[in-house]
């Protein structure tokens, strides 16, 4: 039985070795072609210069609802990223304010703190234990798939992080948009959540939402 397998594993070589595999070293997106489960077409490789590998696209920070900015720098801004698995955004927190509750279905979070007094943590999925860490300027933190999270800055001046996503583009979902700023009907959000209903109605009205 060992010669047989010897003799198998020895043809496999033979056969596959005088096949030239063509290694790929990068594959900047073409964001005109179709994008498919495993990415972008790739620009010809005559067309790409070192620019397609430096992200300067740094627009103006507009702060939203949170008093958060953030600058994302996911394939679709970055091309060089098409098909590497990881993006990556820039956070700005303005002092006492976060980044609230939310999650990323489909990649976890890794934060660098530019800050001290940056408050961050999430909430485990099997027994709701809460995960919270004070970090200080340097500390890494992993926020796992999935589960619901937060960052605040807890300081006096305003704070930066480091965001890279385990996604070419990571999707995101926050609790009080989805709730507030959505038609939810006020009646079923009262029921499934316990809120008052009169609290429900005047968040509606903070974040545009209806029902």
């Amino acid at each position: 039985m060992i010669h047989v397998l010897f003799f198998l594993f020895a043809f496999l070589l033979s056969t596959t070795s005088h096949h030239h595999v063509v290694a790929i070293d990068f594959c900047v997106a073409d964001l005109k072609g179709a994008e498919t489960p495993s990415g972008y077409p790739c620009k010809p490789l005559s067309k790409v210069t070192i620019d397609d590998f430096v992200f300067s696209k740094f627009p103006k920070p507009t702060k939203n609802f949170f008093n958060f900015s953030a600058v994302v720098a996911s394939v679709d801004q970055f091309p060089a990223l098409n098909g590497l698995g990881f993006s990556i955004v820039l956070v700005e927190i303005e002092a006492g304010a976060s980044v609230p509750l939310h999650t990323h279905p489909d990649a976890t979070e890794v934060i660098i703190a530019g800050n001290d007094n940056i408050i961050a943590g999430f909430i485990s999925s099997a027994d709701n234990k809460v995960f919270v860490k004070t970090l200080s300027k340097g500390n890494i933190m992993v926020l796992p798939q999935g589960l619901l999270h937060f960052v605040m800055n807890n300081g006096k001046e305003k704070a930066s992080l480091t965001v890279i996503f385990t996604s070419v583009r990571a999707s995101v979902q926050t609790v009080a948009v989805a709730l507030f700023a959505s038609n939810f009907d006020s009646n079923l959000i009262s029921k499934t959540t316990f809120l008052d209903h009169a609290e429900i109605k005047k968040l509606k009205g903070i974040f545009n939402g209806s029902g």
